[in-house]
């Protein structure tokens, strides 16, 4: 702790200095403290030892903050105070995707690769280009749609050749220049036109499904057979044949290339995977919970998770899952965490600790979670010591559940504390800092 640091045998002697301290900067005239010592929060001499001298340690004076400034800053203050918080369970975990934000990139039939516009490591958005490969089957499949169109364009021609006809015929029988026989023989090809013409399209149809499942759209379906059998549009069809078996495939989120398995010229079909793309912005923690510890588990419990890549650093998840197995060799189920990943600072298969708040009660000092702000790299609250005057205060956290977070040291019951608001007296108190620099 800083400023004075007190064995339990010189409680006294420290707490007369505190005392001693505190009436000096009294006595100093800063404006507001004097006449309102008798408002600052106290500490019994049980707690004396989690008392210190402002600034000595880290050299930060004591903040002023206004009334006015307090109130357009939304600040909050509240009083630490003793609570029934449950017992953390600490056990160990490891980072793993999300399953349902992680997919396969496969070709959809087989071809030959062309083009890779991605490595490992890249992050990549949603409809990117990944990988370009010639699809044969996609191939085959416009020559044959091509095909089936100029049948039924050919259909299309013989139904209006039997429709005029079939018209002819009617006029002739009306002025009886022509059997009826030949009027119902007219009438039977052009039924048998029409029923063409309906197969023909069917035929269409059925290829156009089957188009469509590699990603086309009727927009490109007329750019490789035009309805209009133009000169000039069939040659233009027929260059877009070409191209036309050249298949894209893109990325379906945001996220990153984790694995990574394709070069230009292999020849790849659908049971081969070419890349995964995981979207890490929230990541699963399956943390190992004993057989026997398993009956202490509440429901959707909050968590907290540390790693020593960044032992500055807490994040949050939630329990969703309990495994419904039990490892035959460590006697111990998976439980399953969501945790939020914004900045991708945990990585897929990053060893972690995990602090669960158990189903079990015990009373302990708390603050809000809010009231906690990092600074040098220490947990840190700042303290009411008068109506317009706050101080750091170092403090050693527990566990954390229910918005509120266990305050080992550095405070004691009573004391008033910002809840909402201290990242005002975070930036106030580095940009003092920053003013002394100069």
């Amino acid at each position: 702790m800083p400023g004075f640091a007190c064995r339990p045998a010189a409680t006294g002697a420290c707490l007369a200095a505190w005392i001693a301290v505190t009436g000096a900067v009294a006595c100093g005239g800063e404006p507001g403290t004097a006449e309102h010592a008798s408002e600052a929060p106290r500490a019994d001499a049980d707690h004396a030892g989690d008392l210190h001298a402002v600034g000595d340690a880290h050299g930060d004076a004591p903040l002023e903050i206004g009334e006015e400034a307090q109130r357009s800053t939304g600040m909050r203050i509240v009083a630490a105070e003793h609570r029934e918080l449950p017992v953390p369970m600490e056990v160990t975990g490891f980072v793993t995707p999300d399953t349902t934000r992680l997919m396969r990139v496969r070709a959809l039939a087989e071809g030959v690769i062309s083009r890779v516009d991605v490595k490992l490591g890249d992050r990549v958005r949603a409809g990117q280009p990944l990988i370009e490969y010639d699809n044969v089957a996609l191939g085959d499949h416009i020559a044959e749609y091509r095909a089936a169109v100029a049948a039924r364009r050919q259909a299309e021609a013989d139904l209006e050749v039997r429709r005029r006809s079939f018209e002819r015929a009617e006029q002739l029988i009306a002025v009886e220049a022509i059997a009826q026989q030949t009027v119902e023989l007219r009438r039977s090809e052009l039924d048998q036109a029409e029923a063409g013409v309906l197969s023909a399209q069917a035929e269409v149809t059925r290829i156009e499904e089957r188009i469509h499942r590699f990603g086309w759209s009727d927009a490109d379906l007329s750019e490789v057979a035009p309805r209009d059998g133009a000169a000039g549009e069939l040659q233009a069809a027929a260059e877009r044949h070409r191209e036309a078996s050249l298949n894209v495939l893109r990325a379906p989120f945001d996220g990153v290339v984790t694995e990574y398995s394709v070069a230009v010229g292999d020849l790849v079909g659908p049971d081969r995977d070419l890349l995964t793309i995981t979207d890490i912005s929230t990541v699963w923690v399956l943390a190992d919970v004993y057989e026997s510890d398993l009956g202490r588990l509440p429901p959707a419990a909050e968590v907290t998770i540390r790693t020593d890549a960044y032992p500055d650093r807490v994040f949050s998840g939630r329990i969703t899952y309990v495994s419904d197995t039990i490892e035959a060799q460590t006697r111990a189920a998976h439980v399953r965490c969501v945790v939020a990943n914004p900045d991708d600072a945990l990585k897929l298969g990053m060893f972690v600790g995990v602090t669960i708040p158990t189903n079990e009660r015990v009373a302990a000092l708390a603050a809000p979670v809010a009231a906690v702000q990092q600074i040098d790299g220490q947990p840190v609250v700042f303290v009411q010591t008068g109506r317009a005057t706050f101080e750091r205060r170092d403090v050693t956290l527990g566990s954390t559940a229910g918005g509120v977070v266990e305050v080992l040291s550095g405070l004691a019951a009573g004391e008033s504390i910002v809840a909402e608001g201290s990242f005002y007296l975070k930036t106030a108190l580095l940009n003092d800092r920053i003013g002394h620099a100069h």
